[in-house]
């Protein structure tokens, strides 16, 4: 049976090496949502959500110029997902690079309207001799979905990482495969369960650990990191999240 792990496990939180962002598409990135693992660079959830910090701040100032111009571009030619890496500043200005794999939201004008990303720590593999930039640079340990708030879970998103455990976008994407059908039936329901409360309850994210099969048959144990993604009324909407590799 798989164990989930909910996010009041802080020792399991500040663990986890991939922070979750949701920002606000306006100057300097206002953070509408940051996992608590971002203490893991000296701050807390708060000095974002609370408009004291903006993500623009954190950003190395030499880093800042590019970063902007790439995001113009980006909104510009309407791209859907990007990765990029960069620097940015601890609490205690230590310079730490990062790999953000990030998806443009776009309103009903097609304008976009938030950056739901995810931030990991590179700064081990930028240091090692063995490590090219452009291998950093296009590699990601983790699969980026979105999904619908509805049964099964059917994929509005998925990155091209899938290909990891055989499957596609385009199964996903087609409607012919749905995320629950690829979670090993002794952990569906537990699974299920745990995003009911964790919604009902009024939580935006949570973390947990189950089992998946390949396109080829074989069990692979996963952790999952979600973000709830909540409307006007504070009703899921959609839900946002990554699996990695155990």
């Amino acid at each position: 049976m798989g164990v989930i792990i909910p996010m009041q496990d802080k020792n399991q939180e500040y663990e986890n090496p991939i922070i979750v962002f949701l920002w606000n598409a306006e100057k300097d990135w206002p953070v509408e949502f940051v996992s608590d693992n971002i203490q893991q660079f000296g701050y807390n959830a708060e000095d974002f959500i609370s408009g004291d910090k903006t993500y623009a701040q954190i950003i190395h100032p030499h880093d800042i110029d590019e970063v902007r111009e790439n995001i113009r571009r980006i909104c510009k030619e309407g791209i859907k997902e990007y990765t990029h890496r960069y620097r940015i500043l601890t609490a205690d200005d230590q310079e730490r690079w990062v790999m953000e794999k990030t998806l443009v939201e776009r309103d009903i004008e097609d304008e976009p309207c938030h950056f739901q990303g995810f931030v990991m720590d590179i700064t081990g593999q930028m240091d090692s001799e063995e490590m090219s930039v452009d291998m950093i640079s296009t590699k990601s340990p983790v699969v980026a979905f979105v999904w619908k708030v509805e049964k099964g879970w059917p994929v509005e998103y998925v990155s091209d990482e899938i290909e990891k455990y055989g499957y596609t976008t385009e199964e996903f994407l087609s409607g012919n495969l749905n995320y629950g059908d690829i979670i090993h039936k002794d952990d569906l329901k537990r699974v299920e369960d745990e995003l009911s409360r964790r919604c009902r309850e009024g939580y935006n994210d949570f973390y947990q650990e189950y089992r998946i099969y390949t396109k080829e048959g074989q069990i692979r144990k996963v952790a999952e990191r979600t973000l709830i993604i909540r409307d006007e009324h504070g009703n899921p909407s959609k839900y946002q999240g990554i699996i990695e590799d155990l």
